[in-house]
């Protein structure tokens, strides 16, 4: 019984480790569009570069900042097992929620090509 409550409770672990990376890689992705139309067209400056080291910034920010978080929800995790396994996972949510907001902003930059967005790629 014990064995069965323990693959249960890593079961709710390693969803709370994506959807942790998920939370962190929407908002992260808001704010790089908030960013993009904050930053304003000036003549000789279009803040095309500035738009794209934000967007690159916050992509890997997005990857950090989740790991970090699953990481301190890891660290409480007291049987051995569930906790390799979540961290396993924390590292991989994190790689694909990097892999999300970057094919994401690709995306939105192709469809908003004549915006700010669109300048991110």
């Amino acid at each position: 019984r014990d064995l069965r409550m323990s693959r249960g409770l890593g079961d709710v672990y390693k969803r709370q480790a994506y959807m942790w990376s998920f939370v962190v890689m929407a908002a992260f992705f808001l704010l790089a569009v908030l960013i993009a139309n904050m930053i304003l067209f000036k003549p000789g400056n279009t803040g095309v570069t500035q738009r794209r080291v934000w967007f690159w910034i916050l992509a890997i920010g997005t990857g950090i900042i989740s790991f970090l978080i699953n990481y301190g929800i890891g660290s409480g995790i007291t049987v051995p097992n569930i906790q390799s396994s979540y961290f396993m996972h924390s590292g991989i949510a994190s790689g694909v929620s990097v892999v999300i907001f970057i094919v994401l902003g690709f995306a939105l930059s192709k469809v908003f090509s004549k915006s700010k967005i669109g300048t991110w790629f």
